[in-house]
């Protein structure tokens, strides 16, 4: 039986709309779908959140127009345009409540346990609506050190940043490399994936053709204040 792994909310009376609806919800329906734990669905690997204007025209409309494959179909009313003009932080917080009431809808359906619904939403709100995750991370070859590229998954962006830890879970240092606006994450993960140490204090970021390497050269200090950090965005 599939478990339920993705959450993903549509505007079907409205492509065009939906494609910018998409991507300012993407942030917080993407770290709830992380925070997923094992739910069993009959054929499907996730939740499709039809967003409409109300509940009365959503009945009026054949989900399995636009419904994605193996996604399973709720419907939630929602002000879409009133939902455009919030701030950023404003249409995270929108964007938790939309996401759970569609989940409420899909737990009747399957009967999960919505307490476990309860838990995400309450732990969404404890990380302050913060999604960051790690796209990559290895070891250096001394094992001294672990290199991350991490996601700051932002309503407008996906910011990327490079980390290095010792292995005590100190942080070494952190810099941010660069923004994409696409915020499907997907897009990101299928592009940039290589992650290679060169030496126990140089790493290498880079795209799956190698057309884009970031490079990062560090050296610690005696002092914190004198390390050695530098960045490189070689291209091809």
């Amino acid at each position: 039986m599939p478990i339920i792994k993705d959450i993903q909310l549509l505007v079907p009376a409205d492509m065009d709309q939906n494609r910018l609806f998409f991507n300012q919800t993407r942030s917080i329906s993407f770290l709830y779908s992380r925070l997923l734990p094992k739910l069993h669905a009959k054929d499907d690997r996730g939740i499709q959140i039809n967003c409409v204007e109300n509940l009365e025209k959503g009945k009026q409309l054949d989900p399995y127009d636009h419904i994605i494959f193996n996604y399973f179909p709720v419907f939630v009313e929602v002000d879409v345009q009133g939902f455009l003009e919030l701030s950023d932080r404003k249409k995270k917080v929108k964007t938790l409540e939309i996401v759970h009431e569609g989940m409420k809808l899909a737990a009747c359906e399957f009967n999960w346990d919505t307490s476990l619904l309860d838990e995400i939403y309450e732990k969404v709100k404890q990380l302050d609506y913060q999604n960051i995750y790690p796209l990559i991370k290895k070891s250096s070859p001394n094992k001294k050190y672990v290199g991350s590229i991490l996601c700051h998954h932002e309503v407008s962006t996906i910011d990327v940043y490079m980390e290095i830890k010792k292995r005590n879970g100190k942080v070494v240092g952190k810099d941010k490399i660069f923004s994409v606006e696409n915020t499907d994450e997907q897009n990101l993960f299928s592009e940039y994936w290589i992650l290679v140490w060169k030496l126990n204090n140089k790493l290498e970021f880079a795209d799956d053709r190698f057309n884009t390497v970031y490079s990062l050269t560090f050296l610690e200090k005696d002092e914190p204040d004198q390390l050695v950090w530098k960045i490189k965005k070689l291209n091809s």
